[in-house]
């Protein structure tokens, strides 16, 4: 298939019940049942070693503790994250955090690479100045178009290739050398972004702090965490974290937490036919009745009302 350089196209749609499975596998590699606990875990394989056998398409998932970019070098896909969809062709970039329900269904005999890392590895960089840079594509999924015959495009697969060569030779230091690739490999993937005038915020000190931030929400949402616990662990005050919460992505704290929340419970209901009293247990409500509440007020309608509007088969396997 001829390589075409498109702009991302955003072509958002709500995922309804015929286009999805309606529970979320979890898998440590796709169609790989078990739990990936190798805190410095890398893994880098062709797109078609999985894609080709499976007709091209790779049904709903989501990773737990893992973080994935899908290189696209020639072809095209149409990828569901979450609730979004959206068409790219080649060459782009798409990232996906840990827990972002995704699938794809590519174009025969597209090329490109998947790159999965470990979340602790994703960890080590919190607090240090690369976090400014990589906090947004560890926390939001994106889609990252490249030109086609552009520097960083050049650099893109240059990289990928010398993740692939150590991966295939057992050198002494390739663990460090990986380590070392990836973050040649995510700084390659912020340029393009910044080039694309795809980022919010820059690599100041606010947006350390605002990265921090986003690592510390998605790691402890379900513990109901006040923002006072937050502040403490940034090491900042609960007026100063709202300030810049609402100066960087005009929202405070607590609004930042809720959505959070509230956008995990929305996958678990639409995605699983967990009963609402195991989705509240799990989400760290200690009374059913209080996480029916928190959830109309935020969405405006009843948890089992959002999971009947959505059309899903919510009945016992």
């Amino acid at each position: 298939m001829r390589s075409v350089v498109v702009a991302y196209r955003n072509r958002v749609r709500r995922v309804t019940a015929n286009s999805v499975d309606k529970s979320i596998p979890q898998y440590g590699l796709y169609g790989e049942p078990g739990w990936i606990d190798d805190p410095e875990f890398i893994h880098i394989e062709d797109i078609r070693r999985r894609s080709s056998a499976l007709g091209w398409v790779i049904g709903a998932h989501r990773h737990g503790r893992l973080f994935q970019l899908i290189c696209i070098d020639e072809g095209a896909v149409e990828v569901h994250l979450d609730d979004r969809v959206a068409n790219l062709e080649s060459p782009c970039v798409i990232t996906i955090p840990t827990g972002v329900v995704h699938s794809f269904r590519f174009a025969p005999e597209s090329e490109g690479a998947v790159v999965t890392l470990a979340d602790p590895l994703l960890l080590e960089t919190e607090g240090d100045r690369a976090l400014a840079y990589f906090g947004a594509l560890f926390t939001e999924p994106g889609c990252i178009p490249f030109a086609k015959r552009g520097l960083e495009r050049s650099r893109l697969k240059m990289v990928l290739q010398q993740l692939k060569d150590e991966f295939a030779q057992a050198q002494s230091g390739r663990g460090l050398m990986c380590e070392w690739l990836i973050r040649i490999l995510l700084m390659t993937i912020y340029r393009q972004q910044e080039a694309n005038g795809q980022l919010a915020v820059s690599a100041s000190a606010p947006s350390v702090t605002a990265g921090q931030l986003k690592f510390l929400i998605e790691r402890n949402f379900k513990n109901h965490w006040t923002v006072e616990q937050y502040a403490n662990a940034i090491g900042t005050t609960v007026s100063r974290l709202n300030r810049l919460s609402r100066s960087l992505m005009n929202q405070t704290v607590r609004q930042m937490i809720q959505a959070r929340l509230v956008l995990e419970v929305k996958r678990r209901l639409i995605y699983t036919r967990a009963t609402l009293d195991e989705i509240a247990a799990d989400m760290g409500f200690k009374e059913p009745g209080y996480f029916s509440r928190y959830f109309k007020r935020a969405v405006g309608v009843p948890p089992g009302r959002f999971r009947n509007e959505n059309n899903f088969d919510t009945t016992a396997e």
